[in-house]
């Protein structure tokens, strides 16, 4: 009986190339966040297994039509430095590493790209250049595109709607932070803090206490003086998780139909 692998570094280059010929992996999840403090009471890999838990559950369920890659473990925290254990990217060289994959990706044949993101600090980075990635690689990366532009466009808003809304892209990537996904006024019935995504608070603990206990230390959540710590569960968590898992794979859906 096959084996259901469905995060890309275990799979061999056969099995990968097997997949890819059954038409598997239609869709690919980056998995990004951080090795930072988040106090005293969660490790500092919160971030990323966050943000790889919500994806490999996701892909779990959509296998074998979805794809996890290698997760970026840090990234932006330059604000966290302060404390003993952060490890932080330069923005520029996080960016870097992030578009060579997504490009990795691409030229593999794989053109639905969620890159899920568990960390603050990588969003505005992200969000400024996203456009000018998707610019460069459904340009590069989708020959039809640039057989169909014509020679007489004026200017460069003509251009970008030729790329950016050409019908014969079937190129999409997006970046979504988990809780993105969450409605709001779900995770305002859920938290008696209504604070969210913060920063090692009543959120991020009660995702952590259900989906990664491992990286609680429960000894410290009574004793922690951050308000709203004491609040946390892992039922709380429980119904976030769940449905931050239900609207990615939604989202993934969306991305592939």
């Amino acid at each position: 009986m096959e084996s259901k692998i469905f995060e890309l570094p275990e799979l061999t280059r056969k099995e990968f190339k097997n997949h890819l010929d059954l038409g598997h992996f239609e869709s690919v999840i980056i998995p990004t966040g951080s090795i930072e403090q988040h106090l005293d009471h969660l490790s500092m890999n919160l971030d990323i297994q966050m943000s790889r838990y919500v994806a490999t559950q996701a892909a779990t369920k959509l296998y074998p039509k979805t794809l996890v890659v290698s997760p970026i473990s840090f990234g932006i925290a330059e604000h966290h430095m302060y404390f003993p254990g952060t490890l932080s990217a330069k923005p520029g060289s996080w960016l870097s590493i992030l578009f060579d994959l997504i490009e990795s990706i691409l030229r593999h044949g794989i053109k639905k790209i969620l890159i899920l993101n568990g960390h603050g600090g990588n969003i505005t980075p992200v969000n400024g250049i996203i456009e000018q990635w998707q610019l460069n690689l459904y340009a590069t990366q989708n020959t039809t595109i640039q057989s169909q532009i014509s020679d007489s466009l004026e200017n460069h808003y003509e251009y970008l709607d030729a790329i950016l809304k050409n019908k014969k892209n079937d190129i999409d990537i997006k970046f979504l932070s988990y809780w993105d996904l969450i409605p709001e006024n779900l995770i305002n019935s859920i938290l008696e803090t209504k604070e969210y995504p913060g920063h090692a608070t009543e959120f991020e603990t009660s995702l952590a206490m259900y989906a990664i206990p491992e990286s609680v230390r429960f000894e410290k959540l009574k004793s922690s003086k951050e308000i709203g710590v004491n609040k946390a569960s892992a039922s709380k968590g429980e119904k976030l998780a769940k449905e931050a898992i239900t609207q990615t794979i939604q989202t993934i859906k969306n991305m592939t139909q």
